[in-house]
């Protein structure tokens, strides 16, 4: 409560300091005096109090409401009013810096014409509104994002008559690729089980897991524990158009790459490059087997490793950060690879 007052006391001072409180209550006497001929002081000091303590009052009443509304202009996501043409009326902050900087003056420079479209039904209905209603999802190639759009007519009618829109976006890009992800993944698993009723020939089946990681990595690398329990299998790349396969290549139970890290301690091992002062710092904090960092032969960028039994596989340089959706995408993927090869070494032992 001290604090409160303290704060109220702070805005009082600031009132009684300010010239135009004064200025305003010589106009404003000036007046009353000419027009009562009562040239006291009196007709100047009463404006002068009642100023300083309106304002004041005000002033302390809505100390929060400007950061309330500063809200939307720092948001990451676009926030703005449009006309029903998709013109830009109104936007501030971050949405205007994104603006200007792609030159966007209508908001169909952002999204297509057919998720505009959406968007103003959305915005026109007069459904109730529900967590699945009243939302567009939309992909924009001028950002490469995707978003969710909530859209809703003002009520407000300007010179040409038109209704202006309010549009909130919200950026669901992490969300989006997980979910095509997970449809790849559905697909990856059924081609899987497809191809168990086929003869297939050694290695194979590491080839087809190399090459779906290659949709979203530079480079991979799959292993299998051997009796001593080391690692030993095949590193891989896309170079031109078709896919490479390192020589074998067989990581030491005792060495401390990643890769064996994440099978000693069971569980998924991630890092991004940009989260160290150097790439000297990550690689010494992460040292890669020289023969795999050789193979691949770009900067490593990040990696996701992780291990099911005898199974070990690291992907590197994801093509965007690798957040808490891919760790479960990689673990899921890793747990179908290793039950694929489990029931071909049963097939084969038949």
């Amino acid at each position: 409560m001290a604090f409160e007052y303290k704060t109220y006391i702070d805005f009082l001072i600031k009132e009684i300091v300010n010239p135009q409180i004064y200025l305003n209550a010589f106009v404003v006497g000036s007046i009353i005096c000419y027009l009562t001929a009562n040239f006291s002081s009196v007709p100047y000091i009463v404006p002068l109090f009642v100023q300083v303590l309106a304002r004041s009052s005000v002033k302390f009443r809505q100390r929060h409401q400007k950061a309330l509304v500063e809200l939307p202009a720092q948001t990451e996501d676009p926030a703005f009013i449009m006309d029903t043409q998709g013109t830009i009326i109104l936007s501030i902050g971050k949405t205007l810096e994104l603006f200007e900087s792609q030159s966007i003056l209508n908001i169909k420079q952002l999204i297509s014409e057919a998720a505009f479209g959406e968007m103003l039904a959305v915005a026109f209905s007069q459904e109730p509104s529900s967590a699945a209603h009243n939302r567009v999802e939309a992909f924009s190639e001028r950002t490469g994002k995707w978003y969710e759009i909530k859209a809703k007519t003002t009520g407000i009618r300007y010179g040409d008559h038109s209704q202006k829109i309010l549009v909130w976006f919200q950026d669901i890009s992490i969300r989006k690729v997980y979910q095509l992800r997970v449809r790849d993944l559905l697909r990856y698993s059924s081609d899987l089980i497809a191809s168990l009723e086929k003869p297939l020939t050694t290695g194979m089946e590491c080839d087809h897991l190399a090459s779906f990681l290659l949709k979203e990595y530079e480079a991979a690398f799959i292993t299998r524990a051997d009796h001593n329990n080391n690692l030993s299998g095949y590193a891989f790349k896309n170079q031109a158009d078709h896919m490479v396969r390192s020589d074998f290549i067989t990581i030491d139970y005792q060495s401390q790459a990643p890769i064996n890290i994440s099978r000693k301690e069971k569980r998924i091992l991630s890092a991004e490059a940009s989260a160290y002062a150097s790439e000297a710092a990550f690689l010494q904090r992460h040292p890669f087997d020289p023969r795999v960092l050789e193979f691949i032969g770009v900067p490593i960028r990040n990696f996701i490793t992780y291990n099911e039994s005898d199974i070990s596989i690291i992907a590197f340089n994801f093509r965007s950060r690798i957040t808490i959706y891919e760790k479960e995408f990689f673990e899921v993927l890793v747990n179908i690879y290793r039950n694929m090869v489990l029931a071909l070494d049963f097939k084969q032992s038949l």
